[in-house]
């Protein structure tokens, strides 16, 4: 009998919790220029000296810190086989320093 009512309890709960459970809308995105914002992208595609191609995209932000950031994505492709470039600059907003790491992947065909 009390296993019958504990578990009849524990249905009703499970119940009204279920019912009583709301969605909240997402989060909107962040405002231009706060922290952690992409302000702008520019992608650039054209062809390679050597009928491949070359495309470039880059993001300018401000970062959770304040730091302005710059990120660029470079990726080539032809005959001689394809590259791809990652940098990323990072400006002091206080103009102490920028700091710039770049890493690049060839794949000789």
């Amino acid at each position: 009998m009390t296993k019958h009512l504990l578990a009849g309890a524990a249905a009703i709960v499970l119940m009204s919790g279920v019912a009583s459970a709301q969605t909240y809308p997402p989060a909107p995105p962040p405002m231009p220029g706060a922290p952690g914002s992409s302000t702008s992208t520019t992608t650039t595609v054209a062809p390679g000296p050597d009928g491949g191609y070359r495309a470039s995209t880059t993001r300018q932000g401000v970062d959770v810190n304040g730091n302005e950031v710059t990120k660029k994505d470079t990726y080539k492709e032809g005959l001689s086989g394809s590259s791809e470039t990652h940098t990323k600059t990072e400006n002091d907003p206080l103009g102490g320093s920028t700091t710039t790491r770049s890493t690049t992947t060839n794949n000789p065909q």
